[in-house]
């Protein structure tokens, strides 16, 4: 009895699921779930297997082994399950000439009325703060503006489950504390589930319940984010910071901190985009995204983008193999 009541709860599932591409093994005997009305975190380095699960759970591909179930149902045999999944990809998939308010409501009629498409389409846009640019074309918009686009094009239908593929990049801190709130408002109104993946750690931390870890195709660990915090915090973190004034940041971050929090500061340049970059080391990941955070906000630094380095991860997460 209590062990059906709790799994009524699992709407996703991946069980001993394994998924190769020829030799390239993506996912390998990886196990975990997603609970109902929570935002669970998904988290690895480059090439962990997120995205390939993600397409599983979304019925987009199917294992070779394993079994990958969603409300109950295997997905890529059931394709009626999409009208109650919105999915946040990682890249940019919007017409050219289509305007905001006609893009949403484009998508929106394939659910919804002509009268629904209309009211969630300008309810969507004043809850992603777009409602005043509305009559322009996406592809004019900025980074950040194309990313919360995404985050909308998701939630239009009000689907059961909300699958975000790196959701927050390209947002500045402002923006994306916003967008998190959205989401816990979603939970809260229609008892929404979100699946989110992301490379920064202590970011989730914030507002997920529930933590899946992968690395190198495999689920090294599920859990809370306290029980989670305990298995990472006294490892080092490399983290990549893109913005504007890269100077006047590390100036403030130095006069702010201690050696424990930020041990090390080094400047770059992104190798594509020449923009400037803050490689910054910290043995206190939490504080220092609190910090920086703050920092941002208070001296209105705009900050493009904020991620573990890949290197950083690769490291953190071998170190949790260990033994």
């Amino acid at each position: 009895m209590n062990k059906n009541s709790k799994n009524f709860n699992i709407i996703a599932k991946l069980d001993n699921v394994t998924k190769s591409f020829g030799e390239v093994v993506a996912v390998s005997g990886a196990s975990f779930s997603v609970e109902k009305g929570k935002i669970t975190g998904f988290l690895g380095p480059n090439g962990a297997g997120k995205t390939t699960s993600i397409k599983m759970i979304l019925g987009l591909t199917r294992p070779q082994k394993g079994r990958v179930t969603l409300f109950g149902k295997n997905p890529f045999y059931n394709s009626s399950l999409k009208h109650i999944l919105g999915y946040i990809p990682e890249g940019e998939l919007f017409p050219k000439w289509m305007k905001a308010r006609d893009y949403y409501y484009w998508l929106g009629r394939f659910h919804l009325t002509k009268e629904e498409a209309i009211r969630r389409t300008d309810e969507v846009l004043k809850e992603i703060g777009l409602e005043d640019v509305a009559d322009k074309r996406i592809h004019k918009f900025s980074k950040g503006m194309k990313q919360r686009m995404k985050i909308g094009q998701a939630l239009i239908h009000k689907p059961a489950l909300i699958i975000g593929d790196e959701p927050f990049n390209g947002l500045d801190p402002i923006v994306r504390r916003n967008m998190v709130n959205l989401f816990k408002d979603y939970i809260r109104k229609y008892n929404s589930t979100f699946f989110i993946s992301s490379h920064i750690l202590f970011e989730m931390e914030k507002f997920s319940e529930i933590v899946i870890l992968m690395y190198k195709g495999r689920t090294i660990a599920q859990g809370s984010p306290i029980r989670i915090r305990e298995m990472i915090e006294d490892q080092p973190h490399s983290i990549q910071i893109t913005v504007k004034d890269p100077k006047k940041l590390s100036t403030l971050l130095i006069n702010n901190t201690d050696e424990k929090t930020i041990s090390q500061i080094r400047f770059q340049k992104d190798i594509h985009s020449n923009e400037s970059q803050l490689i910054v080391l910290t043995n206190d990941p939490r504080e220092f995204y609190r910090l920086v955070t703050d920092l941002a906000c208070d001296h209105e630094i705009p900050i493009r983008e904020i991620k573990a380095t890949d290197e950083g991860l690769e490291n953190l997460y071998k170190s949790l193999t260990v033994g």
